[in-house]
């Protein structure tokens, strides 16, 4: 993916709430849980899907210091993460850490959302949700 599809029926949701600067998930109300990756339908009860705003708050599940050019799409060096929203325990959001030494990184820290642009080599600038500690 070098841009998000803004008109995308699963995703575009998600992509123009960033551009907003806010954090939404796909959201079951039925059984009053998240669904992520966004999917058409809750996996559980089979009924429609809504989105839910978060807190933005987070604790840091796992990462990754990229310091070689691996994907040449994005500028080294950079933190991938999987990150766990406070709302939403069974999601895990693939993302990025920023405004961080690697060294300080632990395990269950606290996170919050911040958007930042994005500008991977031959693309559009695009607003994605990243992280950094508390």
């Amino acid at each position: 993916m070098l841009q998000p599809d803004y008109d995308d029926a699963l995703t575009g949701p998600f992509w123009r709430a960033a551009r907003e600067q806010q954090l939404v998930i796909s959201w079951c109300d039925a059984c009053d849980q998240a669904v992520w990756y966004p999917q058409h339908d809750c996996p559980a009860c089979r009924r429609e899907l809504s989105w839910k705003p978060l807190s933005g708050r987070a604790t840091l599940l796992s990462w990754s210091v990229v310091r070689m050019p691996l994907n040449p799409t994005f500028k080294t060096p950079y933190i991938p993460a999987l990150v766990v929203p406070e709302e939403a325990p069974g999601a895990r959001l693939v993302t990025q850490l920023v405004d961080c030494e690697p060294e300080a990184l632990r395990c269950d820290m606290a996170l919050q959302v911040c958007f930042r642009s994005l500008e991977p080599k031959g693309a559009e600038p695009f607003v994605a949700p990243v992280f950094l500690p508390t």
